[in-house]
């Protein structure tokens, strides 16, 4: 169960570093057109990778 968990932790920081870069490589006209502010990136991300 616990390597279960740590895999799955794992898993979803990988989710998280992805959708991070992701929306950093993004410009300011395009994360206002989606309704982010640079700020809101880290939150954004983290949520997505659930």
């Amino acid at each position: 169960m616990l390597l279960l968990n740590t895999i799955s932790a794992l898993r979803r920081w990988m989710r998280y570093r992805r959708a991070l870069r992701t929306l950093s490589g993004l410009d300011e006209r395009t994360l206002r057109d989606i309704g982010l502010s640079r700020s809101a990136i880290g939150h954004a991300a983290w949520s997505a990778s659930r």
